[in-house]
Parts: structure tokens; sequence; C-alpha cells
């Protein structure tokens, strides 16, 4: 703003100056006075006779005479003018620099000038007494009267940013902001929510029994999903005139403005047919999924009742309308809580198992990176972006991510079931160790599958519970020396089948699936494959016993 006056009237000042030195400097003679002096005392008017006297020169001395007079008044006038400019400038310069940081003149707020030339603190003062001393006083057409604040009336004023309207106010143009004739009026900044506005003065002046209600569209838990409310005849009040009192004291703060409202009896003042129309919009926007991923392994779907709870439906008597509005606020507090305990991850190293040899085996446990969420507000915002259009989204979330490492581990214990023989045999890097009798799963839906797999989780009791195909439950106490390989197929002791065990016989006395075993093999395995141990099923089912 200070570098405009200085680009216009410097360039100014110092040409005047150049203009004076170069008549000067092309004039010399002029500008000497001894020579025109000397000039005119050549001319000696008594030492000749009047008739000889040369009347050429005394016209030449006379007219350097009155030229030198002339180019003296001249430059004294070029003088003053560059002065008077310079004066000009600095005074200038100098009140747009006391109203650098000031409210310049012409500025008006709340009716008034008077903070013309105030700082921050006192604009900030003034702005904070105009909306405190702001009230609304509204009076109906059966006597009753409420005075009210903008906070009352859901409007929301910006302090902060009307003192910074004001400090700014004319302050874009280097000239105009000076000239006090040249006004202009700051209003406060706010936000406006009149449909809750019109609810709080219906509420303050209709009973709830009289109070006409209209149809809307409600969110019904049950079915997780949107309904239509019904609405109700009875009283209102017409509160567009509150709408313009607010309007009338944001530009003109400070004050008290009144006004009058009238009251009516109306049927349900919004239709059925409105209410649906919101509903069915409503329900399709529930029908669309929010995926949050954490890049990695880890996703969820945002839940219809966390959408529907950040769902406000507007019901504007006035217009006769529904609207809906998703509260961004209520997202972001809802994600920020949710996201770590949905899609943080804890690190697991993987363990890939090798034999002496140093042969690839297989993975006994696959690895998971670690993942932890950096929320930030980015991501509520996209979630907003998808309820308003109403569309699917699948939102990857930013992370932090430490990579699992990879753990090679050395196998020396090898388990092999062989269905067909109905025994356990224990390798120890490949040497057969020691072998054992079983019961493996029986016939059908329970036969043991075969595979490659390798113990995971270990107990040296467990209670053991579930469901018969049958659909009757079991329930298992006290099962001692439980190494699982395959799910929820384990070796462990089974005391109640001796004699499948002793027969091998399936068919006939088959387990669930697991590998039943005396107790002291049961134990004999739980000390010596420790987790990790290569387990291979093999083999055909048997029809009969294989050990008499």
């Amino acid at each position: 703003m200070l570098n405009l006056p200085h680009a216009i009237f410097v360039p100014l000042i110092e040409q005047g100056f150049k203009s004076m030195s170069e008549l000067e400097h092309n004039n010399p003679d002029v500008f000497k006075s001894e020579n025109i002096d000397h000039i005119a005392n050549n001319i000696d008017v008594n030492s000749v006779d009047n008739d000889n006297i040369d009347n050429n020169n005394i016209n030449q001395a006379a007219v350097l005479k009155n030229r030198h007079k002339s180019n003296k008044s001249a430059l004294v006038l070029l003088y003053s003018l560059v002065i008077f400019v310079i004066l000009l400038v600095c005074a200038f310069l100098g009140t747009q620099a006391y109203f650098h940081d000031r409210v310049a003149p012409g500025v008006h707020f709340a009716g008034s000038n008077q903070i013309v030339g105030a700082q921050l603190a006192a604009v900030s003062k003034n702005v904070d007494n105009a909306v405190d001393n702001t009230k609304i006083e509204i009076k109906d057409d059966r006597g009753k009267t409420i005075n009210a604040n903008f906070e009352d009336l859901y409007v929301k004023v910006d302090k902060s940013a009307t003192v910074k309207n004001i400090m700014r106010s004319k302050h874009d143009n280097a000239f105009t902001m000076l000239m006090p004739w040249v006004q202009k009026n700051v209003a406060l900044q706010a936000t406006r929510n009149d449909m809750d506005m019109d609810a709080y003065i219906i509420k303050k002046f209709v009973n709830d029994k009289d109070r006409a209600m209209p149809y809307t569209a409600k969110y019904d838990s049950g079915s997780e999903s949107y309904v239509v409310e019904d609405g109700v005849p009875g009283r209102t009040v017409i509160t567009l005139p509150v709408r313009e009192a607010v309007k009338k004291s944001l530009e003109n703060p400070g004050k008290t403005v009144k006004v009058t409202i009238e009251s009516r009896r109306i049927e349900a003042p919004i239709k059925r047919d409105v209410a649906k129309k919101t509903v069915d919009q409503l329900n399709n926007i529930l029908t669309k999924k929010i995926t949050l991923s954490n890049g990695d392994s880890k996703d969820f779907t945002i839940p219809r009742s966390a959408i529907a709870s950040w769902i406000k439906v507007n019901a504007d008597e006035q217009r006769k309308q529904i609207s809906f509005t998703v509260d961004r606020e209520a997202v972001n507090t809802w994600l920020s809580k949710e996201l770590a305990k949905n899609l943080n991850q804890q690190k697991i190293d993987q363990e890939d198992t090798y034999n002496k040899k140093g042969q690839f085996i297989m993975t006994t446990l696959k690895g998971v990176n670690g993942i932890e969420v950096r929320y930030s507000k980015d991501v509520a915002n996209k979630v907003v972006d998808a309820i308003e259009k109403g569309t699917d989204a699948k939102i990857t979330v930013p992370t932090n991510v430490v990579k699992f490492a990879v753990e090679k581990k050395i196998v020396e214990m090898r388990i092999v079931v062989d269905k067909t023989t109905q025994t356990v045999s224990v390798y120890k890097d490949d040497q057969l160790i020691r072998t054992m009798p079983v019961c493996t799963g029986s016939n059908g839906y329970y036969e043991t599958p075969n595979g490659t797999f390798h113990i995971y989780l270990r107990y040296d009791v467990q209670a053991m519970q579930g469901f018969n195909r049958d659909g009757s439950r079991y329930y298992l106490p006290g099962i001692t020396w439980v190494s699982y390989f395959n799910g929820g197929i384990s070796f462990h002791t089974a005391r109640w089948n001796d004699v499948g065990i002793a027969q091998g016989y399936p068919a006939k006395h088959g387990s669930h699936g697991c590998i039943n075993m005396y107790e002291q093999d049961s134990k004999w395995v739980y000390d010596n494959c420790p987790r990790g141990t290569i387990v291979q099923v093999v083999g055909e089912q048997p029809d009969g016993p294989v050990r008499q």
C-alpha cells in the first residue's frame, strides 16, 4: 500500500529538479546577473547626444533585465511548488502509515464511525459489545413477548472474521482509504440456521399439544431404515419477520429490534409426499457401502446406524421443504475413535520352516505388517462427500506401516499321521524315533482331512465344546495335552476312547476329526513336538479295525 505514492510522487519530484537544472544549463547567460549588469552599465545616456543614443542597446538591456526578473520569479514559484508537493506527499505517506494498522476513515460499524482510527484491541471490544447488546424483541398477536439474542436464534457470529473485515475495510485502495466521504458499512460475519431458529420460535409461542407438526423422515433402528413420521394439524407462527429482523441486526448490530409475528391454525405444514421423497433418498444412501481400509489386510464398512446418526433431517415449515445435512464434526469424532480399533494391527513376524539341509518346508506362521492409523479430517470429509453424493466409496486411510520380518526356523521334528494304519510316527531329522497307536476322525463329515500342516497352538489342559451334526451340544472338560495343527483338529488325550485307540477303528469309534491318543502318548507329543512341528496326514480311511 505504501509503495504506490512513492511510485507516483517521487519520480514527479525528481523530474521537477531535473527540469530546473536543464533550464539553468541551457541558458547560462540568462541566469548570470553580472552579464545583465555589464550590458546595462555600458550604456551611458549622459555621455552622448540624445540624437546618437542607440535605441537598440537600450531596449536590449531592458529586455534582459525584465527576463532576469521573470526567470527569478519562475524559479521561486517552481521551488515553492516542489516544496508543496513534497509536503503533500509526506502528509499523505504519514497519514497512510498512521492508518496502516487502524480503522480507515469512512468505515462504519454498528451505525457509527466512532471506530475510525481504532486499533485491533479496541475494535475487538466494539464487536463484543455490539454482539452482547443486540436483542430481538418478538411479540405475537396474542400478547406474548420474548427477548432473544443471536445465540438463542441459532445465529453463530464469527467475531474474529468481523474484526478482520473492519480492519481491512477500504485498505485495498491507497487513495480512497483516506477519503472520509467514501463510506463503507461493515456487518457482522455470521452463519444462520433458519430452520432451528423457526423451531425455537414456534416452541416458545405454541404449546406442544397445540402445535402443528410436519410429516418428516425418521430413522427406525429396528428396520435400519428411514420411515415417514406422521404430521398433525395445529397452530404455528409465521417466522419470516424474525428472519428479516435478524438480517437487519447483523447489518447494524448493538440495538434492540422489535418485531411482531402472527399465529394461525394450519394442516400439517409439510405433506406426506414430500416426506416420502426424502425417506426414499435417505434409504438409497443407506444402501451404499462406505468401506475404510488400512491399505494392507484390514478394512471395515461403516454401519448404517452410524451413518444415520450423522444425518440431520431439517423440516423447513415456512418453505414446506425437507432437507438433510451431514454433521461433519460428528463424523470426525466417530471416525477418530473407531478407525484405530478397526484398522490398527499388530506386527507379526513370519516363520518359515526349513530342514537341516536348508530346504524350505512351509510357512508355519504368516507374517502381518504392523499398521498404525494416521487419522486426519480429510478422511471424514471424504466420508461426508460419499454420503452427500449417495455413492459407494472405498477410502484408504493414511497409516504408518512397519514391515514384518521373516524368521527362518529349523525344524527337527515331523509327525506323520497315517490313517491307513491308524498310527502316528514321529521323525527327528528324518529318523523315526517313535510310533504310537491312535484313532482318527470318523467316516464321512468328520474324517480327518489329508494334507501338510503344523502345530500352531498348545494347551496342557482345556475344556472342549461344540456342536454335533444333529445340532446337539457337547462339552468335554479337562482334556489334557492338546496340540492343534489344523483349525480345530488336534492331538489330545481321549480317556473315553481306549477301545477305539486299541483297535484303530475310526468307522465305529472315530472322533470329530481330532487324533485320539493315550495320555502318555499325547503328553510325549506335547513335550517333544513344539509349535512349528510339521504334521503330515496321509493314507485312506479304513472300513474296519486295523488292530485286533
